[in-house]
C-alpha cells in the first residue's frame, strides 16, 4: 500500500471508542507527526535554464510556459514564483493559470501580483498569511489544490518582454481520489465606478456547489474627498446564497476584512492583512482576508455585492455631503476595485472568467473612463 491509511483509519477508531468508554479526552493524531510510508514528494521545475537543466521552458514574450503537468490523483501544495523587473510592467502583465483535469475552462486565471496579494500592480509590503505570501523577490502560495486525474500550471506572459523566471511546484499523490474534496479556484475581476449615495455593485458571482475561501482587494481613488478612504471603507458586504438575500451582511468593507474604524495602518495577519496603505490621493490600498476557519457556504449559487445606499450616518451629515455631492458635480468620485476571490467548487472547471485588460491597462493606476462614462 502507498499509504496506509487503513491502519490509520483502524487507530483513529479505536482511540475515539476508548475515549467515550472512558470519559476522558484523547487528543487526535497531530497530521504533521504521522507516517504514510510510500506517498513520494513530487516536484516539477520551470523557467530557469541556466542550471542543471538547459531545456526548462522559458518566459517568453507573448508566449505561455508550462510550469508542472501532473497525472493524478494528487495534491498541489506550495506554488513559488520569482518576481519579475521591471515590476510596473510585469506585475499584472503575467498571468497566472491552472487547469484540472479535462475541464475546458482554467479553474484559476489571475495576474501573478493579484493573485499573490502584491495590491495596485505590485506596491504591497512583504507580508506572509496561511495562504499566499509576498516574499523578498517572490510569491509562495500554499493553498491546498487536489486533483483527481491531471493538473497544470502555467504562467502566461502577456508582456512584450522576455522574463527572467524561476518557478517551481510540490504536490503529493493521493492513493485514490476521495469525493468529498472539491477543486480550487480563483478569478480576477476589475471595475472604476463613480461611488454615489445609490452605488451597489456585484463583484463576484458563482453557480455550483463549494464554499467561499478567501478575497484579495487593491482600491484606488484620486477623489480628494476619498483621503483617508472616506466612503471606500463604507458599503455593506452583501452575500446572497441559495436564492437568499443578504445571508451574510457585513455592515462595512473594512469590518468584512476584520478592521475597524477604516483602513488606517498597513497589518500582515496569518488570516487577513493590509498590506500596503496609502491615504492620501492617490489612496491606494491592498487588503486580504481568508475564511478557512468558517468557509462561506453555497450548494446552488453565491453573489457577493457591496451596497453604500444605507450608509445613512454619513448621509445624515450636511458637511459631508456637501462635499460629496460638489465632488460629484465636477466629474470625480470614482474609485477603481481590482479584486481576486479564492474559492473551492466540486467541477474541476465550469467557471468562465471575465477577460483581463490588455497589459497596459492593467498596469494603469486607474481605469477611469476617459469619456466620463461609467
Amino acid at each position: 500500500m502507498r499509504c496506509n491509511h487503513a491502519l490509520f483509519d483502524v487507530l483513529s477508531g479505536a482511540l475515539a471508542c476508548l475515549a467515550m468508554s472512558c470519559q476522558t479526552p484523547v487528543a487526535s493524531l497531530p497530521e504533521i507527526a504521522t507516517v504514510h510510508p510510500g506517498v513520494q514528494t513530487g516536484f516539477a521545475n520551470s523557467g530557469w535554464k541556466y542550471d542543471r537543466y538547459d531545456t526548462l521552458p522559458t518566459l517568453e514574450a507573448k508566449k505561455s510556459m508550462i510550469v508542472a503537468d501532473l497525472e493524478g490523483p494528487g495534491i498541489v501544495n506550495q506554488i513559488h514564483v520569482t518576481r519579475h523587473q521591471p515590476k510596473e510592467i510585469a506585475a499584472r502583465g503575467v498571468v497566472l493559470e491552472i487547469w484540472f483535469d479535462d475541464a475546458a475552462e482554467p479553474a484559476v486565471q489571475c495576474p501573478l501580483a493579484d493573485f499573490f496579494g502584491d495590491g495596485c500592480n505590485g506596491q504591497s509590503e512583504y507580508f506572509t498569511s496561511l495562504f499566499i505570501e509576498c516574499a523578498p523577490w517572490s510569491y509562495n502560495c500554499y493553498i491546498p489544490m487536489p486533483f483527481k486525474s491531471r493538473a497544470r500550471v502555467y504562467l502566461r506572459n502577456d508582456t512584450d518582454k522576455d522574463l527572467t523566471n524561476y518557478t517551481f511546484v510540490e504536490w503529493e499523490p493521493l492513493p485514490e481520489w476521495d469525493e468529498r474534496l472539491a477543486y480550487f479556484h480563483a478569478t480576477y475581476t476589475r471595475k472604476c465606478f463613480q461611488l454615489t449615495k445609490d452605488t451597489n455593485e456585484t463583484f463576484f458571482e458563482v453557480q455550483g456547489t463549494g464554499h467561499i475561501l478567501g478575497r484579495q482587494f487593491s482600491v484606488v481613488t484620486d477623489e480628494p474627498a476619498f483621503d483617508e478612504f472616506m466612503m471606500v471603507m463604507e458599503g455593506n458586504n452583501e452575500v446572497d446564497i441559495d436564492g437568499r438575500e443578504r445571508q451574510v451582511d457585513y455592515l462595512g468593507s473594512e469590518d468584512s476584512f476584520t478592521f475597524s474604524w477604516g483602513f488606517q495602518n498597513t497589518f500582515h495577519g496569518l488570516r487577513a492583512g493590509m498590506p500596503l496603505v496609502k491615504p492620501k490621493t492617490p489612496c491606494m490600498l491592498s487588503i486580504y482576508r481568508f475564511h478557512d476557519h468558517q468557509p462561506i457556504r453555497f450548494d446552488e449559487s453565491l453573489r457577493w455585492s457591496i451596497n453604500w445606499s444605507n450608509e445613512r450616518h454619513m448621509f445624515a451629515s450636511k458637511e459631508w455631503m456637501s462635499k460629496w455631492d460638489a465632488a460629484l458635480a465636477k466629474g470625480g468620485c470614482w474609485v477603481d476595485y481590482a479584486a481576486v476571490y479564492y474559492w473551492y467548487q466540486t467541477v474541476p472547471g465550469g467557471y468562465v472568467h471575465k477577460p483581463i485588460e490588455a497589459p497596459a491597462e492593467r498596469a494603469a493606476l486607474m481605469l477611469k473612463p476617459t469619456d466620463g462614462t461609467k
